[in-house]
């Protein structure tokens, strides 16, 4: 007999026969998705975008007192808004936390840190993709405590940068002034020395032998220090010519030197050296032409050798006349009267702390314009306020989706239960059963006339071919 396969009217028969298990699941799940829904605590958001925009102006006294790091601004922004320092700024203005109460004694309450966590917890920050726009996001089960804290970590944050921006300028124009009250008493102080140290010697106009001397003495030190440094430079550069006359190698050499002679050589050794390596790469060392450039360049290194031996004798020369003079004015020196000296001194003291004067007052307006300023990076570009609608609580989209589940499990428990049924349900099961073949099926009739000719139409259903046909 042939595989019979179902078709779309066998399947809408099994739905209608088996209807109750269908709108049952179907009722069961949807009415258990409705109560999951009404259980479920409503969660509120609160959004406050504020912005960060870096001060690029610096100049005077802000050069000095502000400093940026290479960092990401804006990432390192969305890292320090929630920061201890701001959360617990935060937990204070919302009274979490005692405003006065401060310190170590504070920080080491576990009330103090899970306030902290308790706040820092619903907090989200996210950067608006290609700005400088940050979100600050806040996540409750109370709309209006959701919208406080969020315009309240954006307040607090709006004000620790300003200060932390501010208080370098601050501490800056802090310190300048005291510097101001002790720089103005040293001036008066070194004033009074100098007119009382003029009065007490009898000091009408101070000469100018000593300042002359000193310039000298400083041109000759500065002479002396010089024609050494360059002494000890040709000397290292003769020997490093001594041991490359030992190696017998071609070794580059250059000499820091203004004599023209020694230029010349040095120029002469660089072009036999790099005409003695180009034919190196095409000869051996054997070959008389390489081996010509070698006794040339030894030759030459020679003559540098002694040029610059030359040169070192005379810087040695140099060195011991101007120690000489170095001895004369020294000698001198202790002859100028030390009351000149003295009064030299005073005034020169007296000098240095007015133009250190000079320069405070300076800075210390450049502080009064710049702490006036107020650099402010931030700003509160949207405050939150209270959502009405909380989030991931849409009654009717549940419900729908509950509904569709509880009739796909209907559907499927229906199926299982046709499968599992054993009862003649169609015309096949009865061939299949009787292993005979149907011919024919009789109307529907009422139960009590069913009744009546139930044998009459037993027979005409199971009779054969011949009885139908007489």
């Amino acid at each position: 007999m042939a595989q019979y396969e179902m078709n779309l009217r066998d399947y809408w028969m099994i739905i209608r026969r088996r209807r109750v298990i269908i709108i049952t699941a179907t009722v069961l799940v949807a009415g258990l998705s409705f109560w999951i829904a009404k259980q479920k605590v409503p969660n509120y958001q609160a959004t406050a975008a504020v912005k960060f925009e870096q001060s690029t102006q610096l100049s005077g006294l802000l050069v000095e007192v502000l400093s940026y790091s290479s960092a990401d601004n804006i990432e390192t922004q969305v890292t320090l808004i929630k920061s201890y320092p701001i959360l617990e700024e935060v937990a204070k203005r919302l009274g979490r936390l005692p405003e006065t109460a401060s310190g170590e004694a504070l920080r080491e309450a576990k009330s103090y840190w899970a306030a902290l966590d308790a706040i820092g917890s619903k907090v989200k920050i996210a950067r608006v993709p290609t700005t400088s726009i940050l979100e600050i996001t806040v996540t409750s089960t109370n709309q209006r405590e959701a919208r406080d804290i969020a315009n309240t970590v954006a307040e607090v944050y709006r004000d620790y940068n300003k200060a932390q921006r501010n208080v370098r300028v601050t501490e800056a124009r802090k310190f300048i002034e005291s510097q101001l009250k002790e720089v103005e008493g040293r001036v008066k102080r070194a004033e009074s020395e100098v007119w009382a140290f003029r009065e007490a010697n009898r000091i009408i106009s101070p000469g100018a032998e000593s300042s002359v001397l000193l310039s000298l003495f400083t041109q000759v030190r500065g002479d002396i220090e010089k024609a050494r440094q360059q002494r000890t430079e040709l000397e290292l550069v003769q020997q490093r010519l001594v041991r490359t006359d030992a190696a017998n190698t071609g070794e580059r050499v250059f000499v820091d030197t203004t004599n023209p002679a020694v230029q010349r050589l040095q120029s002469m050794y660089s072009e036999l050296l790099l005409e003695r390596n180009n034919l190196a790469l095409e000869v051996t060392d054997k070959h008389p032409r390489l081996q010509a450039l070698d006794d040339r360049m030894r030759e030459v290194r020679m003559e540098m050798r002694r040029e610059v031996g030359a040169q070192i004798a005379a810087l040695r020369s140099r060195e011991e006349i101007l120690n000489r003079q170095m001895g004369e004015l020294l000698q001198k020196n202790r002859e100028i009267p030390e009351v000149e000296l003295t009064m030299q001194r005073l005034q020169r003291e007296a000098k240095n702390n007015d133009d250190l004067l000079t320069l405070l007052k300076t800075k210390h307006q450049e502080a009064l314009i710049k702490e006036s300023e107020k650099i402010e990076e931030v700003t509160i570009v949207r405050p939150a306020i209270e959502s009405d609608t909380p989030i991931g609580a849409e009654m009717l989209n549940t419900v729908l989706v509950g509904a569709i589940l509880g009739l796909s499990l209907g559907l499927v428990l229906a199926f299982v239960q046709e499968t599992l049924d054993t009862s003649i349900g169609t015309i096949e099961d009865i061939e299949a059963y009787l292993e005979v073949p149907v011919l024919g099926v009789g109307s529907r009739r009422s139960p009590r006339r069913s009744a009546r000719s139930g044998r009459t139409s037993s027979s005409r259903a199971w009779s054969g071919p011949g009885s139908s046909s007489s």
